[in-house]
């Protein structure tokens, strides 16, 4: 309109004029000329300024309530025309200025509001879902672990009981053999006293004649001296048959407690226990890696809990403010929809001034009317309601129980109690869920929010290495093309040079259907675990770790890999490069959401 030197003549009387309402310049300028000031103050997007040389500009924007305001004020303004008779030139340009302003540009922006304002919960419900998964995941996670965990102090304590009865056993056993021994002892000495008593032999005096007188006729009465000899001789040989007898019982006694001796003494220094204590033992460090896991995916489950709350206050605070009027900004529905019917009063007033029709407020309310708000906003509440109620994820819990019991434990199987347990949650973002927790290492770093489609050589972030982690992300596959194609690949800097050079690092295969994950451990570059592929074309939240010796790869929630050679996982100070889509390979056709690396204690 300037540059047909029009409305430039009435700019200075325009501009004497700015502060007044629009309508009341009217007759100092004319109608088209004020046009675009009209329209851009009815929709208040921005104040206008005229300079000296004649040009508008725009400056700082208004807030919606003031727009709607402005709107109502134009509206009394165009009321208070009632009765002007408007020149042919004035209602052209309400019919090709002001009425195609108000549809293509304010009903317009209205319109655009309204489905930026739905995106942004829609994508902040779909975050919410992400987060719900993601939390559910680490709950069956945790449920496992600490059930494996309850398993294995009820053995740990059943075979430190063994091992106890065993000792105990030996003690009194080595008892028993001393006593025996001595007894043994005892009985070989009382035995061998016997045997001294036998070899003694007393005679009695023998009478022999001293002379004899052989003409006597009795042989000189050797008969009597023959028979006490012979007697003599038979006790003798008596004796010496029960010192014989008593000798070899002396020396069966000495080695009957030689062998009962020895072979106690032998028991004694034997480690007759020590298979039951190696078991018990080897029980104690199972149940004591198992605790570690169990621990680590229990606070995993607590950040993760967190983090689901953290998305349900968002989504509960963007709520209240769609929900609420007279807000200062573009959320408020009910704002838009009583501009929407302000704009609406405007035009039907704008058009009967047109027209010369029926100006009466009546009249505008029943034209406004006939043009309702095109819009209804979804406020997501089934969708919402759905993952509050998911159990022990509803962000209300102020306890959380997993196997449902917790072990108290000692150096003594009496000390072992197996206790019904809960774990009292604290649910505010970045405080330590649960008191198990409280000396866990970092929190976990996110790397990626919304999905995003994996390009070759995409560098997305650094994260500090820790030789035990876990990587967590939501991955929709679209297919296997072929050849070997990068998903993720966290590296120290090369691709397959050294260890660190996968920590972790994901491909997957044309015509092979598995999904290959390497994490390089002492002793090995390329080790790690090939679970079969997630299904194309969904959503699969999938979550691996490695920690307590193992590596483990969880799809929703289960576990579909196990790998237990990572008693000595890789070490490296370096900072690890993060790849969504490696510089080695061409990228599978797939998008990565909530990528997130957690270093474990």
């Amino acid at each position: 309109l300037k540059s047909q030197g029009v409305c430039g003549r009435q700019l200075p009387q325009l501009q004497r004029f700015v502060h007044l309402p629009i309508f009341s310049i009217l007759p100092a300028v004319p109608m088209r000329c004020l046009a675009g000031w009209m329209i851009s103050a009815a929709w208040g997007k921005m104040h206008l300024a005229l300079e000296a040389d004649g040009e508008v500009h725009a400056v700082d924007p208004q807030p919606l309530s003031t727009r709607q305001v402005r709107l109502a004020q134009l509206e009394s303004q165009a009321k208070s025309m009632i009765g002007t008779k408007l020149s042919p030139d004035a209602k052209s340009v309400i019919s090709d200025i002001l009425l195609p302003v108000i549809k293509d540009d304010i009903e317009a922006a209205i319109s655009r509001e309204f489905v930026s304002v739905q995106q942004q919960l829609t994508d902040l419900v779909d975050g919410l879902d992400v987060k719900t998964q993601q939390a559910v995941t680490s709950k069956a996670a945790a449920d496992t672990s600490d059930n494996k965990l309850d398993t294995c102090r009820s053995n740990e304590k059943t075979a430190l009981d063994q091992y106890e009865t065993c000792e105990a056993d030996r003690a009194a056993k080595i008892v028993s053999d001393a006593q025996n021994c001595q007894t043994k002892r005892d009985a070989a000495q009382q035995t061998c006293a016997e045997k001294d008593v036998a070899a003694d032999v007393s005679f009695s005096d023998l009478c022999a004649p001293t002379q004899c007188n052989l003409a006597d006729g009795h042989m000189c009465n050797m008969e009597e001296f023959t028979k006490a000899v012979e007697g003599m001789n038979a006790m003798v040989q008596q004796k010496n048959d029960a010192y014989l007898l008593k000798t070899q019982e002396c020396n069966d006694a000495n080695k009957m407690a030689a062998d009962v001796c020895s072979a106690a003494e032998q028991f004694s220094a034997s480690d007759s226990c020590k298979e039951k204590r190696e078991l018990a033992q080897h029980q104690q460090a199972q149940c004591e890696a198992g605790y570690g896991q169990a621990k680590v995916a229990i606070c995993s489950f607590g950040s993760a809990l967190q983090g689901k709350c953290v998305d349900l206050s968002e989504v509960r605070s963007l709520i209240a403010k769609i929900k609420a009027s007279d807000r200062k900004d573009s959320l408020s529905e009910s704002d838009r929809q009583h501009e929407w019917e302000a704009v609406q009063r405007l035009s039907c007033l704008l058009e009967a001034l047109r027209d010369e029709g029926d100006l009466s407020q009546q009249a505008a309310t029943t034209c406004a009317a006939n043009r309702p708000y095109p819009h209804t906003f979804d406020y997501l509440d089934a969708r919402i309601a759905q993952l509050v109620a998911t159990e022990n994820v509803k962000c209300d819990e102020t306890s959380v129980s997993f196997s449902g019991y917790w072990w108290s434990t000692g150096e003594k199987s009496s000390e072992f109690e197996r206790l019904a347990s809960s774990h009292t949650v604290s649910l505010e973002d970045g405080s330590t869920p649960f008191l198990v927790c409280s000396d866990d290492g970092a929190a976990g770093k996110e790397l990626l929010g919304s999905a995003t489609a994996l390009v070759a050589k995409t560098k997305i972030g650094e994260v500090e290495a820790s030789k035990h982690y876990e990587v967590s992300f939501v991955l929709n596959l679209q297919g296997t093309p072929s050849g070997w194609h990068s998903v993720l690949h966290f590296t120290i800097g090369g691709n397959h040079e050294k260890e660190g050079d996968r920590m972790p690092a994901m491909w997957v295969k044309g015509g092979d259907p598995k999904l290959y994950i390497r994490t390089s451990r002492q002793g090995s570059l390329n080790d790690g675990c090939d679970p079969q592929l997630p299904p194309l074309n969904q959503d699969t939240t999938i979550l691996i770790r490695v920690a307590g010796g193992e590596m483990n790869v969880f799809y929703n929630g289960t576990n579909v890999c196990k790998n237990a050679k990572y008693a000595t996982p890789t070490v490296v100070t370096q900072p690890l490069l993060v790849y969504a889509g490696d510089p080695w390979y061409a990228s599978a056709p797939a998008t990565v959401a909530h990528l997130t690396y957690t270093p474990l204690p």
